[in-house]
């Protein structure tokens, strides 16, 4: 294949340790199997990232992937995938990212970006379409993401040059640590970050003056402005273009702070390509944090409220500066700050743990003051960097008060859990949430995450309209109306919201222009295969990318399983507890439950038998991994004994 449409064509390889080069073409084969970005960065790690591999040693590696719909106009196509093994979880780490990267990326002619090894001394990554080199970051080490990006753009003396870097948590090897691109974008989750501080990496940088070729131009750009155009008739869009995730993700914060998010609000951002610019830039125009400002925060931030007592506005955009510039994924402090401040209520800590701190709900100096000292692991700062790790170290009862899956707390566990008393100190335990949204977080390879909200829990959708979509999607006019039922449909939404967002990871486009954002008039499964058919040329129907996005789960499971992952690992972590010790969690409130651990069972045994699981084990089976073409992948788990009958 002479011509590449949709796919630049090329993987450039980097070794760090030899500072040596490499670009290799991209095989047909491979493209049209795994199609791009967490696809192609999927079957690389379990090819080169085996169980033996220690999270930050130099065998692990780095994978920046981009997808065929990256860097077009297709709705969205903005996103980029890092992957490497996890050093929070130690199993698959992977992470999204946004703004203009991925496509400058693709601009440069490359699809992919291996790195491996571990450098002497800090270098970054330069990347100038064929031309890429491996630089001196010496000057740049102990220098926040912020003036990263600007001493490397002043360097390259080009202001338009888009950057991946880390801040001082990354070089500090921090569990909470993530990768920033431009000033408030982040590949935020599973602590990346640590792995690049691990090999001496402090960024990789990018431009490229190409094009991504269209192999059917008239019909891509007239299909891609009628699915724009559809969008915006949908619910969703009005609230999403103005407050981003802050009016979905969390509703109470929108609700109670509509006026303040108004009055900081300066413009609408948008990544590369995006129509619904769910980012703006923000500023605060009066009060202590008078003069802060950057680019809009999530809303992610109304875990703040939950955890540690403060709903400012103003104060969450001083917290998510503070996590841009050290390079801190903002879930992460504000989680662990939580699990502290009750330790501090009950406690079972002092001011002579906490550094003379004095955590209690709604102290913005500890919480700011904290986050730094975790970016740098100092004081009780290194505890707090990870709370289980922490809790280890600390002891007195305080592994009571976390709850997690897969080893990351940084979310309370998924699906709204939480060990802990509210801000006010009143006795009372979180509940689970409902049955369907913490099935995803508990079966999601990588661990829970927000993108588990689920069409039928946002009041912008009437009943009757969620009545007809789920007629038409599961022939059950009630399917959005039972989410703590048994019902099989709990399963089915899960394994369709898996691959609806894994399509979207392998293309290059956003999950927030997916339908699962945007429930009626967002980008569908058919959408998809015409638009990968439009811009590449091959004939991709909408069979073919579901298979590619199963077989895309299945490896990411299988890497998973070689790590130790079973079935006891995708329950909601009160469950886990009682499985795993065979009694109640000492203080979780098992009567706040909505459903039931018998239900829980039911719905996760469908949800095995759809992905093609061992039920007793939750891992790919044989006939599942071959029929999808993965026997390489049922040899090597045979091998180490742990393929299912």
């Amino acid at each position: 294949m002479t011509d590449w449409y949709g796919w630049a064509g090329t993987i450039l390889n980097v070794d760090l340790t030899n500072r040596k080069l490499s670009r290799e073409p991209l095989s047909r084969e491979f493209a049209t199997k795994y199609i791009g970005a967490s696809g192609f960065g999927a079957r690389v790690l379990y090819d080169e990232v085996g169980p033996e591999v220690a999270p930050l040693s130099p065998e692990n590696i780095i994978i920046i992937g981009g997808g065929p719909l990256g860097g077009t106009t297709a709705p969205s196509g903005s996103r980029y995938e890092l992957l490497s093994k996890s050093p929070l979880t130690g199993i698959l780490g992977r992470s999204n990212g946004g703004g203009f990267f991925g496509p400058e990326m693709k601009f440069a002619g490359y699809d992919l970006i291996i790195i491996r090894g571990k450098a002497e001394k800090p270098v970054y990554l330069w990347v100038n379409d064929e031309q890429a080199e491996i630089r001196d970051a010496t000057h740049l080490w102990g220098k926040d993401a912020w003036t990263t990006q600007h001493l490397i753009q002043q360097e390259l003396n080009n202001p338009d040059i888009q950057t991946l870097k880390i801040g001082p948590a990354g070089e500090n090897m921090c569990f909470s640590s993530c990768v920033t691109n431009s000033l408030g974008r982040a590949a935020g989750m599973t602590s990346i970050g640590a792995v690049w501080g691990s090999k001496n990496l402090k960024a990789v940088a990018a431009q490229g003056n190409k094009w991504v070729k269209i192999a059917k131009p008239k019909e891509f750009m007239e299909l891609c402005q009628a699915l724009i155009e559809r969008a915006k008739t949908d619910p969703m869009y009005d609230i999403h273009t103005k407050y981003g995730t802050s009016g979905w993700v969390s509703q109470t914060l929108y609700k109670q702070r509509k006026a303040d998010l108004d009055a900081l609000y300066d413009k609408s951002l948008a990544c590369f390509g995006c129509a619904y610019h769910c980012s703006h830039f923000y500023s605060v125009k009066s009060g202590k944090y008078k003069g802060t400002a950057g680019e809009g925060f999530e809303g992610f931030h109304g875990g703040l409220a939950a955890g540690v007592g403060i709903t400012d506005p103003a104060f969450m955009s001083q917290y998510n500066n503070l996590c841009n510039q050290l390079g801190v994924h903002i879930c992460t402090p504000y989680a662990a700050i939580a699990w502290a401040m009750q330790l501090y209520q009950d406690g079972i800590i002092t001011r002579e743990d906490t550094d003379g701190l004095e955590l209690t709900p709604g102290n913005e100096e500890a919480i700011l003051t904290l986050v730094r000292k975790i970016a740098y692991k100092e004081g009780f700062g290194a505890m707090l960097d990870d709370p289980i790790r922490g809790a280890e170290m600390l002891g007195r009862g305080s592994d009571e008060y976390i709850a997690h899956i897969k080893r990351d707390s940084s979310r309370g566990g998924g699906g709204g859990q939480g060990i802990r008393r509210g801000p006010g100190g009143n006795e009372q335990a979180q509940g689970l949430g409902n049955l369907r949204t913490n099935l995803y977080g508990a079966v999601y390879t990588r661990r829970g995450a927000h993108s588990q909200n689920a069409p039928g829990t946002r009041e912008q959708y009437p009943d009757e309209h969620m009545r007809k979509l789920g007629k038409e999607r599961y022939n059950d006019p009630e399917a959005f109306f039972k989410p703590n039922s048994p019902d099989p449909v709990n399963a089915r939404w899960v394994y369709d919201i898996e691959n609806i967002f894994a399509l979207c990871d392998m293309t290059g486009a956003c999950r927030f222009a997916s339908e699962q954002t945007f429930n009626t008039e967002g980008v569908h499964l058919n959408d998809f295969a015409r638009l990968m058919s439009a811009a590449t040329g091959i004939d991709f129907s909408p069979t073919d990318l579901v298979e590619a996005t199963e077989r895309e789960l299945l490896l990411e499971r299988a890497f998973n399983a070689r790590e130790g992952i079973r079935r006891i690992d995708d329950y909601p972590y009160p469950f886990h507890y009682l499985l795993k010790h065979g009694k109640e969690h000492p203080r979780f409130d098992y009567s706040t439950l909505k459903f039931s651990l018998e239900d829980y069972d039911k719905v996760l045994d469908e949800y095995y038998r759809l992905r093609g699981c061992d039920l007793k084990t939750g891992i790919p089976t044989q006939e599942k991994l071959e029929s999808y073409g993965l026997k390489d992948v049922t040899k090597d788990l045979a091998h180490r004994g742990i393929l299912p009958p």
